[in-house]
């Protein structure tokens, strides 16, 4: 099975190569490459623009009001930030 990233899976379904009919006879031959490939980068740089940084693990911790206990160092945001990045990737 080839492996294709999520980008490159809604850019295939928003650019298809080919569109078929029921009997799976070809009625469109589809978008070109180029159009994917944009689609790709931009989603791409839309998850790069949308990604948590420590700072906004900073910003929700003084949301939440724990910000007056204790004040945690770069490091420990950096560190929550990893555990929740992997926790979400397993989900």
């Amino acid at each position: 099975m080839i492996y294709m990233s999520k980008a490159e899976q809604r850019a295939l379904e928003a650019y298809p190569k080919e569109t078929r009919d029921i009997t799976g006879f070809v009625v469109d031959v589809g978008h070109p490459q180029y159009m994917r490939d944009l689609y790709i980068e931009g989603y791409q740089q839309a998850e790069k623009d949308n990604e948590l940084t420590w700072k906004d693990i900073k910003v929700i911790e003084k949301l939440l009001g724990f910000d007056n206990i204790i004040e945690s160092p770069k490091e420990y945001y950096q560190e929550v930030l990893k555990r929740f990045n992997k926790e979400r990737k397993e989900k």
